[in-house]
């Protein structure tokens, strides 16, 4: 049996990062409704909570990965294929479950989390496409309107202008 401190501090990272990445998910259904509202003073505060956030998964990602990389070694097993669910296997209670119930509510979050992003990135490509379309349209040439010659007939016009008059 390894060290039971380090199975204890792989369950005391996981949660923390269980608590973090809660937190990323409540971030990432207030962005929703900032996008819906188009609120861009409450998204550019939604993106620096979000910064601090991925700075916190990374230092717990590195904490975690050094933890199982000792217990790795203690049970002789591979770090690079290791696993949750592995590590669940070779471990004896109260470890085992704990670590199973873990995962399962991580997996469970993670699966939220990713659905709530697909969300956030339809409205955000939605939201470049309406501004891609406007920037279009005041750049564009005006529209032509038909004048019409002595003869009856259609004299065209280029009038090339956009509705921006921007000079290069």
């Amino acid at each position: 049996m390894p060290d039971k401190n380090i199975a204890e501090n792989l369950i005391t990272v996981l949660r923390y990062e269980y608590k973090t990445y809660s937190e990323i998910l409540k971030i990432a259904e207030s962005k929703t409704d900032s996008l819906v509202k188009n609120d861009v003073e409450a998204i550019a505060a939604i993106s620096k909570k979000e910064s601090k956030m991925a700075e916190q998964t990374h230092k717990l990602n590195q904490a975690r990965e050094q933890i199982i990389k000792s217990l790795a070694e203690r049970l002789n097993e591979d770090y690079k294929t290791i696993t949750i669910e592995k590590l669940s296997k070779l471990l004896k209670e109260p470890y085992k479950k704990q670590l199973e119930e873990i995962q399962k509510e991580m997996s469970s979050l993670l699966a939220k989390l990713y659905a709530r992003n697909e969300i956030n990135k339809k409205l955000i490509e939605n939201a470049i496409k309406y501004l891609d379309f406007n920037i279009q349209l005041l750049a564009g040439p005006n529209p032509v309107s038909s004048t019409y010659g002595k003869s009856g007939l259609e004299v065209s016009q280029t009038n090339n202008r956009s509705m921006l008059d921007i000079k290069y």
